[in-house]
């Protein structure tokens, strides 16, 4: 049975040391590296554990923003396309959804109150707006069928 020792890289002025450190007991963000990021001279790491407060705040910020943009542009991008279906729609609905579940469960621990709740109502505005899209678009389809009667 092999025994698994964890490490943490001290650095002090003028000494560098190893020390033992369990990391399990930690409570804190953990991070993992992005897949083939390489560098030379570098040591590579598999998991990262952020304890900080305020570097915990800064990294979940940038992640919900980019997921909020990446939103952003693909309902942007939905709206200039011609797509009748309404298809698009309830992806985007779909992803708006799940977001909005991965801010509750991954990310309102770590972020202020204010914060999440001001995305949460922007999420909100978003679903309101797709829903809002999809009824007129079911409206305008019904009104096509209703024309296209028989006639004599």
């Amino acid at each position: 049975m092999a025994i698994n020792q964890k490490f943490l890289v001290i650095k002090n002025k003028d000494e560098k040391e190893i020390k033992y450190f369990e990391y399990d007991k930690i409570k804190g963000y953990n991070i993992t590296p992005k897949n083939n990021v390489k560098f030379q001279d570098a040591i590579n790491v598999n998991k990262m554990i952020l304890i900080n407060p305020s570097l915990i705040e800064k990294m979940i910020d940038k992640k919900v923003k980019r997921k909020f943009n990446y939103l952003i542009n693909m309902l942007s991008c939905l709206y200039d396309s011609d797509d009748t279906s309404g298809e698009g729609l309830y992806l985007a609905l779909d992803e708006a959804e799940k977001f909005r579940m991965e801010l509750i469960n991954k990310y309102k621990k770590y972020m202020k109150e204010e914060k999440f709740e001001l995305i949460e109502k922007k999420i909100s505005i978003l679903e309101d707006e797709l829903k809002l899209r999809i009824k007129y678009l079911v409206l305008e389809q019904e009104k096509e069928h209703s024309k296209e009667g028989k006639s004599r």
